[in-house]
Formats: C-alpha cells, structure tokens, sequence
C-alpha cells in the first residue's frame, strides 16, 4: 500500500537539466531620459501623477525616492515586454505542482536560482532552512466506478485526492462500494462484501461546514484507525474515574463552529504534584496531542495548544459541573471560537463500528468534500513521519458530485465497484528543504534591505498547477526582478528577492529566516513585501500614520497608467492607513510583523474568485490574468526600487512602554 524509495537521488536525477533549461529572452533597456506615460483619474482625463490614500486622490508627497528616468525604464519595461505569464507557465505546466519537501518544490527551487542568476543577480543560492524525515511526490492518479461485472467504466469519479504523506495504492485496487454502516443489522447486511471493499463514510453535515473542515476530519480518521491497530490484542482501557475535582481529569466537549456546527473534542487535566498544570487534547477522533503553557487561576484553566492551523489560547472556566469558555488563535485574535466539556460516561464502551468494519480488512475509504472543489492537506505530524509511522490504509477524498452519484447507487442497491489508482510516492530522507535568495546589491546602503517575496511552495492535489496559490505571486516576484535588471536598476539599498516553501505548513521558510537574523541585520531590514493573494492586481497596501506618505510616494507611478479594458477602470493602488501594523495574517508578512519588521502583504484586488482554485483541482495557469500580473509584478518592481532609494528607512510602529511606577522613598 506504498511505494517508499531509500534514497532521493532517482527522483532528482533530472533536475540539473529542468533547472537551466528555460531562459525568459530580455530586451534591451529603454532609451534612457524616457518618461512615465501620463497619468489618467477615473475618468479618464489626464491628470498629474497621483497617489491614491484612504480611497481619495492626493498629491504625490516631496519625497526624492528613486530616479525618475529609472521608474520610467521599469515601468516600460514591465507593461511593454512583460514576461510574467511565460514564467508562470513555465512553473505550473513544466515544473507542476510543488509541495514542501516534494520533488517539484526543489526543481522548481533550482529553477528560480537558475533565473536569477541568469538575470545577473547577486548573492544568488538556496537558503536551506530545514529538513523533512520524508519526501512526498504525488504521480498520476485515477478514480472510476463500474457497474456490476462490466469492465467499461460507467463513471469517471470528477475531482479526488487524498492527504498529503499517506501512502496511495500499489496499483489500480477495485472493490464493492460499501457504506460504512451505523450499526449492528446494517454490518451484518454487508459484512460479506467488505473483506477487499471500498467502504463510503457518510458526510457528517453537523460539524464545520465547507471542505476547509474536511481535511482535519480525515485526518483525525488516519489516526484513529492507526490507534485501533496499536491497541489490537492489548487490554481493553479502565474504567473512566472522575476526580472530586471541578477541572482535573477526563472531558468530552465541543468547540462550536458558525451556522450551528460543532467538532468534537476531547480533554484531560493533570494537576501535578508539584503545582504544574498539564494534559492532553484531541480533535475529532485523532490522538492526543500535549496541552501547553498551562495555568490555573481558581476555577479558570488557560493553556495554549498547537495544531497545523496554528496555534490558539483557550480560556475555561468550572461552572455547573462542566468547563465553558473560549478558544482564539494566536495570530488572529478575531477567530474566536466557543467550548463546552462535561464529564464522559465512567464506563468504557464497547469496540467501536470503525474497529468492527476493520477486522474486515476493506481496501480503504471513501468520503465527500461537501463541495464540487476537493481540497488537499496533509496528515498530521508529517515532518517527522518515517516508514514505520506511514498510515497502514488509504482514504480517498472525492467531490461531493461524485459522492452523491456513488451513495445513491448503493443506496438503489446497485452491485456498484470502485477503482482507485493513487500514485503516491515517498522516499526516505532526511529531505533538505529551501528558501531561493537573490538580491540587486544597493549601491550605498548595501547593508540596508527591502524585500520582495512571495511562497514558492502549493499543495499538489490531482489535477492542480498550484498556479493562484501561489504561483501568480512567485512570478511576480521573479518577474519584478527580471524587470528591474533589465531596466538597469541601481538602488541605493539592496534589492533581495525571496521564494519561501513551507508557507502552507505554516510559515516555515519565513519564520525560519527570520529566526536566523541577527539583532543588526533585523534593524537593517527595510520592509517585507509579500504577494500571495491570488491572481487579482496589486490594489492597495495596508500601513500605519508614519508610513503614509513613503507608501504613498512609493505607489504613486503606477496609479493611472495601466487600464483595464474587461473592468473598465484603472488598475490603482491604494494606501490605507491603520493604527497598528498587522500581528496576525496567513501569510509570510506575518513572521516579519512578529518581529517588529513591517510586513506587507498586497491587497489583491479585481474580478477573480480566490477561492475557486484555493487548494483544490481548479488551480491552474488558466486562472491567470495577464493584466492584472503584469500590473503586479510592474508596481512590485518599482515600489522596490523606491523604497530602496528613500531618503530615510521605512518607519516602524514604535510600541508605547508602560511607564515605569514611582519609586517609594
């Protein structure tokens, strides 16, 4: 049920020559003394250049930034041989979809290096900020249903895929399809059929809904199976004993969801003998995981826990005989969810149907999105997993279409079979992960960077390119420095260009980065401009006060001059202004604002729907919008080079300290 290789080097065998084989041409720069294009208002009328703050139109603030002559060879450069969508293609048609710590991430990281290089770029190499236990390629896979004994299919199954880091089939496996069964009499009515079966897990529709959740479920599932397998011949568990204590010991609650939905969990408090407080908790039906930063203050317990969504404070609190209170994630204080616990029953249950069913050896399982889309995670604790930790079985996650067409069938009573060819493939490490790095060196204040970044990594689910998410902004950003090389750009800070991986694990390649500073190189560091947003246009920036006139000044040559024919309008960006620079954010920025360094993060505007392609199999280059990228990647370059020439750094928020309390006499 896997194919794991002992080592890497078949995989990569081939990457020396993916690495240098595409070269985007460059033409010569501009004339120099050229000038920008004349700026346009809404209307259409020519107008003096502007910039565009809070929304309303505003003069260009007094701010010698960079060279006239220079913006204008830029800006030429990248509305006139804009080379944006080459790149793109190149990394979602040749290179495919690139999972951290897959075979494609890495090519596609040796062939971004080979660009800048290529480009004349300084300083250019892979920044390895990690190693994973084991590499993950997903190869071509199938999904089909037949009808009775046919050999024909009589359905090709539209969108599936299965978590990342869980072993595929070896080879096309075809069995009954057989719903998984709620209780004794429906078992006993199939239990002829699920030695070798594909068993259906009905949609559970009274927990989170939309296919974000789905994942998570499944996951928890894989554990739960895993766990059965652990315990098999081992004694069954005590009985449950409650402590005469109002927080200490077992609980089984809900963390409640939107629109009336719930997800199960289940917690245990420890109150140690020397005063520390600790535990467990689980989601769903995985296995528990250890409760962090514990502490009690009278009948309220705080503790934080991490999960692969992040990590999240819980605050509960004793009160008629249970525990309510709140859950809120660290980097975003605004997804606050609600808990309540009561006391589990103080007998064990019996096996469970899921241990029932697999005595019965199926072939797998089979559940539904919720959705046309499927959406691609990974199994938990995959950075770790070895050989001897894979999953033993595999779960197929197939559109809700497809589900519907299936349990219908069953249902009717039709002989209906499934056959599933999941090609995938993992290979012993430890695998190196990368950052790629390259930077236009400042010509007098080298040691001072702005940064311009976007995450070169995607999920790698059937059927997507990992185009939107985030290959528009990875070639923005290499399209921002083809650009500026070819414009002949001399900032007077550095330039560096980064493409992370490990942003869909949870900012790994970023956090890891800047982890890596040291105490001067943080202090030098401009700014970090990342683009992840999808598709849509650079709109707006979001900064603070003392920001607003550089952003402004910064942003002000795009404003009027790149028009959009299909939205009728200008394609402008905006600068709003916020009392605090952002702390939370799914995002790269988010590990620079953590630090005190401004992150930005684009506010991507226009007609493309994000979520359409976010992680599922609609992600593909045809999502693209050459317009808007080409306006992207033409504003990147030259806020870059702007910033890089201001005359003083970007200013920071400067955090008010508590004043200190009088000294007593």
């Amino acid at each position: 049920m896997r194919r794991i290789r002992p080592t890497a080097l078949a995989i990569l065998a081939g990457m020396a020559m993916s690495a240098g084989a595409f070269t985007i041409p460059t033409a010569p720069p501009p004339a120099r003394g050229e000038e920008l294009p004349p700026a346009h208002d809404a209307a259409g009328k020519v107008v003096k250049s502007y910039a565009l703050v809070d929304g309303e139109m505003a003069p260009v603030p007094a701010i010698e930034m960079g060279e006239p002559a220079t913006v204008a060879r830029i800006f030429k450069e990248g509305v006139d041989n804009s080379q944006v969508m080459a790149i793109l293609g190149h990394l979602t048609r040749e290179i495919g979809p690139r999972l951290t710590g897959s075979s494609n991430a890495e090519a596609a990281n040796r062939w971004a290096l080979a660009q800048f290089e290529s480009w004349g770029l300084a300083n250019a190499h892979l920044d390895e900020w990690g190693t994973i236990a084991m590499r993950f390629d997903r190869g071509p896979s199938t999904a089909r249903a037949f009808m009775g004994d046919g050999e024909n299919a009589s359905y090709e199954l539209k969108a599936f895929t299965t978590l990342a880091w869980v072993p595929g089939t070896e080879g096309p496996v075809r069995g009954k399809a057989v719903r998984m069964p709620a209780d004794e009499a429906e078992l006993d009515a199939i239990k002829d059929k699920l030695p070798g079966a594909w068993v259906v897990v009905p949609t559970d529709f009274s927990g989170r809904s939309g296919i974000r959740g789905v994942t998570g479920s499944v996951s928890a599932r894989y554990r739960a199976r895993q766990e059965i397998r652990d315990n098999v011949g081992k004694p069954p568990p005590p009985p449950v004993v409650i402590p005469d204590d109002p927080i200490a010991g077992p609980w089984d609650g809900t963390l409640q969801f939107g629109r009336g939905g719930g997800y199960g969990v289940r917690l245990t408090v420890d109150k140690n003998a020397d005063g520390t407080i600790g535990g467990t908790m689980a989601f769903g039906e995985g296995s528990p995981s250890p409760i962090e930063n514990a502490s009690l203050e009278g009948d309220t317990l705080k503790f934080e826990y991490q999960t692969s969504r992040g990590r999240s404070l819980y605050e509960l609190t004793a009160a008629d005989g249970g525990l309510k209170g709140t859950s809120t994630r660290v980097d975003d204080p605004e997804r606050t969810f609600e808990l309540t616990f009561s006391r589990p029953p103080t007998e064990p249950e019996g096996p469970s149907m899921l241990e029932r069913v697999m005595e019965y050896k199926p072939a797998g399982y089979v559940s539904s999105s919720k959705d046309a889309r499927v959406w691609t995670s990974s199994v938990g604790g995959w950075r770790e997993l070895t050989p001897d930790q894979l999953a033993q079985d595999v779960e197929v996650i197939i559109s809700e279409p497809d589900y519907d067409y299936i349990n219908s069938k069953v249902a009717d009573g039709a002989d209906l079979e499934l056959e599933f060819d999941m090609q995938n493939t993992l290979t012993e490490g430890p695998v190196p992960v990368y950052n790629t790095v390259a930077e236009i060196r400042g010509t007098e204040k080298p040691d001072e960077v702005v940064i311009v970044s976007a995450h070169l990594d995607s999920w790698n689910g059937p059927g997507s390119q990992g185009a939107t998410d985030n290959g528009t902004g990875s070639s923005v950003t290499l399209e921002a420095a083809r650009i500026l090389a070819a414009a002949g750009a001399k900032p007077e800070r550095t330039i560096r260009f980064v493409l992370w991986t490990g942003e869909e694990q949870g900012l790994l390649g970023s956090r890891s980065y800047v982890e890596r500073l040291s105490d001067e190189e943080k202090a030098k560091i401009v700014c970090c401009l990342v683009d992840d947003g999808g598709t849509n246009y650079q709109g707006g920036v979001q900064g603070i006060e003392s920001q607003r006139d550089y952003l402004a000044a910064a942003t002000a040559p795009i404003n009027g001059r790149i028009w959009d024919p299909i939205d009728g309008e200008y394609l402008n960006v905006n600068v709003q202004i916020s009392e605090s620079m952002p702390q939370g954010g799914g995002s790269d920025h988010a590990s620079f604002n953590a630090i005190g360094i401004p992150g930005f993060f684009w506010d991507e505007t226009g007609r493309a729907e994000y979520g359409y392609g976010w992680h599922t199999q609609h992600d593909k280059l045809e999502l693209a919008i050459p317009n808007y990228l080409r306006q992207s990647a033409t504003n990147t370059a030259i806020v870059a080079y702007n910033l890089a020439c201001a005359p003083e750094m970007l200013p920071r928020e400067v955090k008010e300290e508590e004043p200190a309390e009088p000294e007593s006499n």
